[in-house]
C-alpha cells in the first residue's frame, strides 16, 4: 500500500473526515486565539487538498460555543461542495478539512488549509524575528503605524487593495450565507490579508462557524458584536448569531477598512466616515448595513458586486463626475471652496488663474480645496492616474478688486482760542518731526495766552519762555502754530504714506511725558470767577 494510500485511509476512518491527533507528526506553533492554538504540520497532507495545513487545537473541549458535532458537519459541507466551489473555499479561507481525534475518540480540534507566505509578517521589535499572521488591524490602522511594525503598509488612498480584500471575504461569505452558514465572529483579527500586485485576503477562524437557526452560540470579538436587546455591542460573550449580525460586521468591516484612518476607527460604527471614498450607491449601502433594520442590510453578494465595480473605476481612466466652486462672486483676497466628485482618480491637480497649480494625491471620490481668490476666471480640474485622465472646467469665478486710496482727507478740529489753555506744542511738533522751518514769519500781534491764566508768562509746558524747536518765537500762541502747521501739510488732502508716518510719530511721542496730568493742569489753572468770564470774547492780555 502507497503512502498516499494509507493517508486516505486515515482521512476515511469514521464518515471518511477524522484523523487521530497522534498520526500528525511533527508540528510547531505558529499562533493562538482565545479558545484555541494554531500549529503548522510538518509533513501532514489530506488528499483533495493542494498546499500546508495547520492543526487547530481546542483549549477547552467544554466551553459553550464549542459543538464537535457542528464541526463535523462543517467538515462534511466541504466536501459536498463541487470542485469548482471547493477550490474557492480553500482559497480564501481556512476552512475545516478534517476533524482531529484524541486518544480517547473526543474531537480535539481539526485541520484547517495554512495561511500562504504573503499573510505574514516579521514584527520589527522582535529579536528572534518570528513570522506572524497579518490581519486587517493593519488596514485600519494608519499606514505609518503598519510600516512602524513591520507589516504591509497599504496606503488610505490604495482604494483598489482595501476593496479587493473586501470583495474576498464578501465572496467567502455569499457562499457560506448560500449553503446556510453563519461566520459569526468576523473582525479585523480573522481576515488576513497580502499587499502584493494584486491584493489578496484569507479568512481565519472558521471552525467557530455554525449553522444559521440551529441556536448555536457563537464568540463576538470585542467591539464587533452586532446590536440586540442585550446590547451586546462592545461585549466578548458568546451568542446566538445569524446571517443578518453576519451582514451587520461586514459592514463594520467595510467602514473600518476603507474610512481614512483617524481616532477611533477601529470602534467606529459612524458610516459617515467613509462618505469620502463611497459613491451614492455606497454610502447608501453602508447606511443600510449599520442601521437598526435587519432585514435592510445588503447581502454579501451586493457588496461582492458593489466591491467589483469599484475596483474597476480604478483600473480605467478617471471619470470627473462634477465639479462646483461657491460663491462664485467674491473680493480679491477672499476664499473660495471647490468641490470635485471623481471615479477613479489617484491625483488631481487645480490650475487657477493668477497663482500657481494646487496638487492633491486622491484617497477617495470626493476631493475639497479652499484657496483664496486673486484674479477672475475659470478653475480648470485634471484628474489622472495609471490609466488615464481626464479634465473639467468650473463655471467662471469673478474677482472685485478692493480700490486702495492715494490719498484721504482729514479734518481739522477747531478749537476755540477763547480756552486759552492748551500747553506748548513745541515738543509734540518735534517728536513728530512737522515743526515749521525755522525763520517762518509769525506775528506777535493778538496772540493768546497759552500758560496759566493771563500771566504772559510764554508757554506753559515749560515755563521758561525759550524758543520752540522749529524756531519760532516763544510768545506764539499754539493756535497760530497749529494753523501755520496745517497750512503747511494740506492737512484736508494728506498724502496716505503721511498719514500713516504722523500715526506712527504720534503713537511713540504718546508715551512721552508732553502733557501734564489733569490734577496737575487744573491745580495750576487760575481761572476767575464764573461771572466774570466772558467765553465770547477772550480776556485782554495784561500789559
Amino acid at each position: 500500500m502507497s503512502e498516499r494510500e494509507g493517508q486516505e485511509q486515515v482521512v476515511s476512518r469514521a464518515a471518511g473526515i477524522r484523523v487521530r491527533e497522534v498520526d500528525l507528526g511533527g508540528r510547531a506553533p505558529i499562533g493562538s486565539g482565545a479558545a484555541t492554538e494554531v500549529l503548522r504540520l510538518d509533513s501532514f497532507t489530506v488528499p483533495g487538498h493542494q498546499g500546508g495545513v495547520a492543526f487547530v487545537r481546542v483549549r477547552d473541549g467544554k466551553a459553550p460555543q464549542w459543538d464537535s458535532a457542528v464541526l463535523s458537519r462543517l467538515v462534511a459541507l466541504r466536501w459536498a461542495l463541487d470542485a469548482r466551489e471547493r477550490g474557492m473555499l480553500d482559497a480564501v479561507a481556512a476552512w475545516p478539512l478534517a476533524v482531529v481525534e484524541g486518544d480517547g475518540g473526543e474531537v480535539v480540534g481539526c485541520l484547517v488549509p495554512l495561511a500562504a507566505h504573503p499573510f505574514y509578517y516579521v514584527p520589527a521589535d522582535d529579536p528572534e524575528h518570528r513570522k506572524v499572521t497579518q490581519n486587517a488591524k493593519w488596514l485600519i490602522s494608519a499606514p505609518k503605524r503598519a510600516r512602524r511594525a513591520g507589516a504591509a503598509a497599504v496606503s488610505e488612498r490604495d482604494v483598489v487593495a482595501r476593496a479587493t480584500v473586501l470583495a474576498r471575504v464578501s465572496l467567502l461569505l455569499g457562499v457560506l450565507h448560500r449553503n446556510g452558514v453563519v461566520f459569526g465572529d468576523l473582525s479585523e483579527r480573522s481576515v488576513l490579508f497580502g499587499a502584493g500586485e494584486v491584493a489578496s485576503a484569507f479568512v481565519v477562524g472558521c471552525e467557530g462557524a455554525a449553522f444559521a437557526g440551529e441556536g448555536v452560540h457563537q464568540r463576538n470579538s470585542a467591539g464587533w458584536a452586532a446590536p440586540s436587546s442585550s446590547d451586546v455591542e462592545l461585549s466578548r460573550e458568546p451568542s446566538v448569531q445569524s446571517v443578518e449580525t453576519d451582514r451587520y460586521k461586514l459592514g463594520l468591516l467595510v467602514l473600518r477598512v476603507l474610512a481614512p484612518a483617524g481616532d477611533g476607527l477601529d470602534r467606529s460604527r459612524d458610516a459617515s466616515r467613509a462618505a469620502g471614498v463611497l459613491d451614492e450607491q455606497g454610502q447608501r449601502m453602508l447606511d443600510r448595513a449599520l442601521g437598526d433594520d435587519p432585514a435592510a442590510r445588503p447581502t454579501a453578494a451586493d457588496w461582492y458586486a458593489y466591491l467589483r465595480g469599484l475596483v474597476a473605476t480604478q483600473l480605467e481612466a478617471p471619470v470627473i463626475r462634477g465639479v462646483s466652486v461657491s460663491p462664485s462672486l467674491v473680493a480679491e483676497g477672499d476664499e473660495v471652496r471647490l468641490t470635485v466628485e471623481v471615479d477613479g482618480a489617484r491625483e488631481v491637480v487645480i490650475e487657477m488663474p493668477g497663482r500657481a497649480d494646487i496638487r492633491r494625491e486622491v484617497a477617495g471620490r470626493l476631493v475639497t480645496e479652499r484657496f483664496t481668490a486673486r484674479q477672475s476666471g475659470r478653475i480648470g480640474v485634471r484628474a489622472s492616474n495609471a490609466h488615464g485622465s481626464s479634465s473639467a472646467l468650473t463655471d467662471v469665478v469673478r474677482v472685485l478688486p478692493i480700490p486702495t486710496p492715494a490719498r484721504i482727507a482729514v479734518a481739522s478740529p477747531s478749537v476755540p482760542a477763547a480756552l486759552g489753555v492748551l500747553p506748548d506744542l513745541a515738543s509734540l511738533e518735534a517728536a513728530m518731526g512737522i515743526s515749521l522751518p525755522p525763520g517762518n514769519p509769525r506775528s506777535a500781534a493778538g496772540a493768546r495766552p497759552s500758560g496759566r491764566g493771563s500771566s504772559g508768562s510764554g508757554s506753559s509746558g515749560s515755563g521758561t519762555g525759550s524758543t520752540p524747536a522749529d524756531g519760532t518765537p516763544p510768545d506764539v500762541s499754539p493756535f497760530d502754530r497749529v494753523a501755520a502747521l496745517r497750512a503747511r501739510l494740506e492737512a484736508d488732502a494728506l498724502p496716505l504714506h503721511d498719514i500713516l508716518r504722523i500715526g506712527v510719530e504720534a503713537e511713540r511721542a504718546s508715551r512721552e511725558p508732553l502733557f501734564p496730568t489733569v490734577e496737575r493742569f487744573l491745580a495750576d489753572v487760575d481761572l476767575p470767577d464764573a461771572t466774570d468770564v466772558d467765553l465770547k470774547d477772550p480776556p485782554a492780555k495784561s500789559s
